[in-house]
């Protein structure tokens, strides 16, 4: 985390009054987390209204984290809604992971097989932009996994399942941020596997510390710590060159479930209970200011984990409510930090009707 986007995310937290005392259980935004098919949102032609004229890096997109990890249990899924759901609830970032078997593309978390092809995948969009043409996709295609059984390259796999969809991926002609009116019905790839280049690097994107993907938590207690990661890329976004593309993952893994990460609930149900972290505000007063504090005697209470979902959904929220205040405290302290409405890419395990409505409401 840099020193600027510590400085403006603590002050935003400061002037919203987002602490401790206010993170009571009612302020928990229970609608930015879903592990239903289904979570009602329906968002099916947002990029439509917006002008031609606004760049990729300008937007704030709605993104899923390993988009096609619906099965295999609480480890390797990530998502409970498929493909077209999300697309019509206004998710417009993949997360699409091909492993190489047979001269083929499988979807794949890790080895865990996802039931799809990477074709499977393509007819899906094709026909969501087909009937949505004022929509795009932008598309994160990994090479996950050693190959196997091959007789050509990844790339070249990829040529000949992509010359099936003319006219679907975007060209880039030299550039790495198109407009959105260059690429309304169209897929835009970040490519993140070797090759000539078909789209936007993944790497360049790395390269140039626009991405945050810290996924692995140790433990469960680990989670303040990437909910501060998250918190810092949302200023970064906020406050950073707007030609630039800034993506920020909420997903976290390894030693904490998925849902967990996503939720803080203590099992991977909508509507389950928060976990307790085991920490009250008589020992630990002080202790995760923004988790909240719940079954309260008096002073006494609980504090309880909550997970990026959430925490990302209202703290998008208030950015929108607040940023122009911010603006005006920020320039009469002299403070050289501006804050715009945009949060870049967000891709979420999970996601919430309301955190996708936050995210698409920055645009506006």
């Amino acid at each position: 985390m840099n020193i600027k986007s510590i400085l403006t995310a603590c002050t935003f937290a400061a002037a919203i009054a987002f602490d401790a005392g206010a993170a009571t259980a009612t302020a928990i935004d229970h609608a930015a987390y879903s592990h239903d098919s289904y979570n009602g949102a329906v968002n099916p032609k947002w990029l439509t209204a917006l002008p031609d004229t606004l760049r990729l890096s300008q937007l704030s997109l709605p993104g899923t984290h390993d988009s096609m990890a619906l099965y295999g249990g609480d480890i390797p899924q990530t998502q409970s809604m498929d493909l077209e759901t999300q697309l019509n609830a206004g998710i417009r970032v993949l997360d699409i992971r091909c492993w190489h078997i047979a001269n083929n593309f499988q979807i794949a978390h890790g080895v865990v097989l996802q039931n799809a092809s990477f074709s499977d995948v393509l007819d899906t969009v094709d026909a969501f932009l087909a009937a949505n043409p004022g929509e795009t996709v932008v598309m994160r295609v990994k090479e996950e996994n050693t190959g196997k059984n091959n007789t050509r390259s990844f790339a070249e796999t990829f040529n000949a399942i992509a010359s099936k969809y003319p006219g679907l991926f975007w060209i880039p002609n030299g550039s790495s941020n198109p407009t959105l009116g260059a690429v309304r019905g169209k897929v835009v790839m970040l490519q993140n596997f070797a090759g000539v280049l078909q789209g936007i690097s993944y790497s360049s994107l790395e390269n140039q510390g626009t991405v945050q993907d810290n996924y692995e938590l140790k433990t469960n207690w680990d989670l303040y710590g990437k909910w501060q990661q998250v918190k810092s890329q949302i200023m970064s976004a906020s406050t950073g060159d707007s030609n630039k593309i800034y993506l920020n993952y909420l997903s976290g893994a390894t030693g904490a479930f998925p849902y967990f990460v996503a939720s803080g609930h203590s099992s991977h149900e909508t509507g389950a209970p928060q976990l307790m972290t085991g920490l009250t505000t008589l020992t630990s007063p002080n202790t995760y200011p923004d988790f909240p504090r719940v079954s309260c005697l008096g002073s006494l209470c609980s504090i309880a984990f909550l997970g990026t979902n959430q925490l990302s959904s209202k703290f998008i929220a208030d950015l929108k409510t607040n940023y122009t205040t911010l603006n005006r405290m920020y320039q009469s302290l002299n403070l050289n930090i501006r804050l715009s409405k945009r949060v870049g890419i967000i891709m979420a395990d999970f996601p919430g009707i309301s955190l996708i409505n936050n995210i698409i409401a920055m645009n506006r």
